[in-house]
């Protein structure tokens, strides 16, 4: 069908039928295009989509994908993996087709993505969700395979993790002169919640007698919207030491008004209160979600179980949980090993003596 101009607007737009997934016959329109070309190309990238070939633009597929998971995730989670797509992907690809993504063509894509100056975590999420929006053109646009699935991935998974140990918290505390602040970080620091979910909770949600905080929300960073957690696996209740919610149920009631949540902060006041805190107590800066690294960190060279530090952290697995502070791990084992040493001295010494 033709394209059309909108002598008001002075641009082009587009009016025809198609068939759906479900073979049904719909009709839409499309404005805003600024030449009639344009607007012809998405009538055409349109109806290929909605047959399912493999000969769509990377563009008009990604509108696709975007449509879908939406659906499916989080609103975070969308959210990041969209910008990543449409920061990094799409600038060098879009106006390639399906079919000619070649390995050779994804490799060039990765060599310029890797002269950007992107940490190596970076560069593995970026190519990490990439590779999940070529999955779904596997699935269910006819592309025959995943071209970066043969080329190996970029970066890494970083092994270093910032953390405060528990005498650095104790300085940090000490300058802190903001209650507030105050039951905030520790908060953080000895539950390993999330910053969201700190965020969002309500006084109902703290069990002053069996000393417990239930986390069943989150709020999101982008937006201040209070939604369901991370995943369902997040939902859990954290036991907490007794002084701590103590000093918790105190502050609630000097308060002369409870608000709903309980902390109205913002993200970025308490990163800039964190910053400043620790500036002011000779600290190493770390970021507010190390908070909850250094709460991992501690269990972990307290001997805690893997088990139990995954389910306190919110995680689906105790492997998740591995991967992440493997690292932590592979110091512990250096520990034991230093204190098996002591047992063996100590029984030898005793054989010998015998």
């Amino acid at each position: 069908m033709p394209a059309y101009k909108d002598e008001k607007t002075k641009t082009w737009y587009v009016k025809f039928r198609y068939k759906n997934w479900q073979g049904k016959s719909k009709h839409t329109t499309k404005r805003g295009f600024k030449t009639k070309k344009d607007a012809l190309n998405y009538e055409h990238e349109f109806k290929a989509t909605s047959e399912e070939r493999v000969n769509i633009t990377v563009a008009a597929l990604a509108e696709k994908y975007f449509e879908d998971i939406k659906i499916h995730l989080k609103a975070s989670s969308y959210i990041t993996i969209k910008n990543t797509i449409e920061k990094h992907f799409l600038p060098y690809l879009n106006k390639l087709k399906l079919d000619e993504l070649t390995p050779a063509i994804m490799r060039q894509w990765q060599n310029q993505i890797m002269k950007e100056s992107f940490k190596p975590n970076t560069l593995r999420n970026i190519n990490r969700r990439c590779s999940s929006f070529l999955n779904f053109a596997v699935k269910f646009y006819g592309l025959a395979k995943n071209p970066l699935s043969h080329i190996g991935s970029i970066g890494k998974l970083e092994s270093s993790i910032n953390f405060w140990t528990s005498e650095e918290f104790k300085q940090f505390l000490m300058v802190i002169s903001d209650i507030k602040h105050r039951i905030c970080f520790s908060l953080l620091f000895f539950s390993g919640m999330r910053v969201g979910e700190l965020m969002s909770l309500n006084v109902e949600d703290f069990d002053f007698e069996k000393n417990q905080i239930r986390i069943n929300k989150n709020k999101m960073r982008y937006n201040g919207e209070i939604t369901t957690p991370k995943t369902t696996h997040s939902v859990r209740i954290i036991d907490m030491p007794l002084s701590l919610m103590q000093n918790v149920k105190a502050y609630i009631e000097s308060l002369n008004k409870v608000e709903s949540p309980l902390f109205s902060i913002s993200y970025s006041t308490l990163a800039y209160e964190m910053h400043r805190y620790a500036k002011k107590a000779n600290l190493k800066e770390i970021h507010i979600h190390d908070l909850r690294h250094s709460h991992a960190s501690l269990l972990i060279h307290s001997g805690v179980p893997i088990t139990t530090i995954s389910k306190r952290l919110g995680h689906k697995s105790p492997k998740i949980t591995l991967e992440v502070y493997s690292h932590m791990y592979n110091e512990t084992a250096k520990q034991v090993a230093n204190l098996l040493q002591d047992y063996f001295i100590s029984v030898s010494q005793n054989v010998v003596r015998n």
